[in-house]
């Protein structure tokens, strides 16, 4: 590079002196990668800025002629910037005897090298995907697990119920009632069995609170006339007493069984239509990152705006998983009719595009539909006009 005797010389600014810098990092990438040939005129102009830069020797031309190469140097190598190879190559080890005791030290004190933005990023990731997925599949055996106990419990209700009904039809003592009394027995241990595992599930998400069996006061007002009336006569009335202590246990019973019934179905809905579409579309998010992660990582063009663009698809992604479950039912997807609402919920979170889609689609069907009745006003409001002319004339 030549330049003029009479063309002054100045001092190299903070910012020129980087990107001299990084366009020695630039051209140390393409003749690694083989890829991309160099350019001679380019890498000669990127070579000589360095050199200047030692020797101090700099001017207004030599600076319009570095960028504007420079500018053709990054053009060849984008998507690849010097951010994206700063983000995950790892840093060299200093040269200066000063630095390199200094990093020698650090080194020393830390164990390893630093660890650059890329890695922190897949380590980061990994470590929440599987994070999600344990707490996914916890989340999914406890819905299971409810699912079955309060399914088993209005069968077995049910099946007792008309069991019992049945039984006071037959006459005492036949083989018949013995088998039907023998069958509502076992109903009776099935039930108290689930019934337990239920109570047991609700401590859970009550973490560890119960429901009280406490009567309304009105129940509670007429149990205690009633006790206090038949305990004018003990003696007498000592039979209709024991039945209506076992009528109120019954009755203190069955409110604590329905509460948990209630509950637990109650629990069972939040968990099918809300959290758990919210935790698939998550960890599909979370897959959908770690494969673009990697694809970047690999081609070199992974960057701090990648990072800000993967945290909002997460966020897209469980919102996208919950509110499939709101829009789409599988019966109505053509394409997507044999996927249950989980799997929906876990593809939407992977791909929320789809969903975008699929909201578009929406919003023209009925745009387009409530726009139908406005094509015949025109002709309506002319047929006025003209009925208007005529009377007029």
């Amino acid at each position: 590079m030549h330049k003029k005797n009479s063309e002054p010389l100045y001092a190299i600014s903070p910012e020129i002196e980087q990107v001299i810098h990084d366009g020695q990092k630039l051209l140390s990438y393409i003749a690694r990668c083989g890829n991309t040939r160099l350019d001679p005129e380019v890498t000669e102009v990127i070579i000589n800025a360095k050199h200047q830069l030692g020797k101090k020797e700099w001017s207004s031309a030599d600076e319009t002629l570095f960028l504007v190469n420079y500018d053709k140097l990054a053009e060849v190598v984008y998507p690849v910037t010097v951010e994206s190879l700063d983000a995950i190559l790892p840093e060299k080890m200093p040269t200066n005897t000063q630095d390199a005791t200094k990093e020698k030290s650090m080194s020393a004190h830390a164990g390893k090298r630093p660890v650059t933005r890329a890695e922190a990023a897949v380590a980061w990731y990994r470590r929440y995907t599987l994070l999600a997925l344990v707490l996914l599949l916890l989340t999914q055996v406890y819905h299971l697990f409810g699912k079955d106990l309060s399914t088993n419990l209005h069968d077995i209700f049910s099946e007792r119920e008309s069991n019992q009904a049945a039984l006071g039809q037959l006459e005492s003592g036949s083989q018949q009632a013995v088998a039907l009394a023998d069958k509502v027995e076992r109903l009776n241990q099935q039930l108290d069995a689930n019934y337990k595992l239920l109570m047991i599930w609700n401590q859970i998400w009550s973490l560890g609170g119960t429901f009280s069996d406490s009567l309304p006061r009105y129940f509670q007002s007429k149990y205690e006339l009633t006790k206090k009336s038949l305990s004018r006569d003990p003696e007498a009335n000592g039979d209709k007493l024991d039945t209506l202590e076992l009528e109120r246990s019954l009755h203190q019973a069955r409110i604590l069984f329905f509460e948990n019934i209630l509950a637990a179905d109650a629990i069972l809905q939040v968990l099918q239509g809300y959290i758990l579409p919210l935790m698939y579309g998550l960890l599909g998010a979370f897959i959908f990152v770690l494969r673009s992660l990697m694809r970047e990582i690999k081609a070199l063009t992974y960057t701090f705006s990648s990072e800000i663009k993967y945290r909002l698809r997460l966020t897209l992604g469980a919102l996208g998983g919950m509110v499939i479950g709101w829009f789409l039912k599988p019966e109505e997807a053509n394409a997507l009719a044999s996927l249950s609402p989980m799997a929906l919920a876990f593809l939407m979170g992977y791909n929320v595009d789809v969903l975008f889609s699929l909201m578009d689609k929406v919003i023209a069907n009925i745009k387009q539909s409530i726009g139908k009745p406005e094509a015949s006003q025109p002709a309506s409001a002319q047929a006025v006009a003209v009925k208007s002319n005529q009377a007029n004339g």
